[in-house]
Order: structure tokens, then sequence, then C-alpha cells
């Protein structure tokens, strides 16, 4: 797992339960994690820190998921950044809109385990 050794990863999430659920298993993982509790915390961050790979909400306060992956594709410094969007729930088409902006993978919370997730993260920053 030295893989993820100085991989930063951001989790812009706004429910406790799933920063320590998924963000407690990275951070076992090894990677480098920092959390932020709402989108525009989470901008502000991937503004003044560089991140290997962001992981993102769809449904929070102060931003929501579609208006981060937009933002972050619009800016030079982010642009290629992998995203993963982790939504608790979501209709297809939203999925299909933010998949078609370009982020790099799509999950439902209830449908990945963090075993997994932490697997596709080390697959995407290899």
């Amino acid at each position: 797992m030295d893989q993820a050794q100085n991989k930063k990863i951001l989790m812009i999430e706004d429910e406790d339960v799933f920063i320590d659920i998924f963000g407690g298993k990275l951070e076992q993982d090894g990677f480098n994690m920092t959390f932020a509790k709402n989108g525009a915390w989470g901008i502000k961050e991937l503004m003044e820190n560089k991140y290997d790979l962001v992981i993102i909400d769809m449904v929070m306060p102060a931003m929501n998921g579609d208006e981060i992956v937009s933002k972050l594709k619009m800016e030079d410094e982010t642009r290629d950044l992998p995203i993963i969007v982790l939504s608790a729930s979501v209709d297809d088409e939203t999925k299909q809109r933010v998949e078609g902006m370009g982020v790099t993978s799509f999950y439902v919370k209830t449908h990945i385990t963090p075993s997994e997730l932490s697997e596709k993260v080390t697959e995407i920053l290899k």
C-alpha cells in the first residue's frame, strides 16, 4: 500500500458518518486525507493546496456537487484533477449529467464499500 503514501485526497462531504466510514478507510490505507464540510470550503481548499484526487458528495450546503465539479473543470489548476463523486441518492439524469462533465468515477454510497472505494482510488492514482 506504499503507493498511497504522500497521495493527498480532499473529501468534500458534510455527513460525519460518511467521513468516518470512507475517509477513515482511506486514512487507514495510508492516504493523506483532508475533509471539507461544504462545497465552498472544499473549493477554497482546492484553490489553496495541491491534491492528487478529490471525492465529492453531491448534496451539500453552501455549494452542491454539480457546482463544485463545473468550477473545478473551469480552472486550469484543477481541470485534470481526478474526481470521484460519492452520492447517497441521485437520479439517473443527474448521474449522467455529472458524468458528462468529466468526472473520473461516480458511485452511490450504498453500493460501494470503503474497501472498494480505496481500491478505486489506488487504481486511479497509479
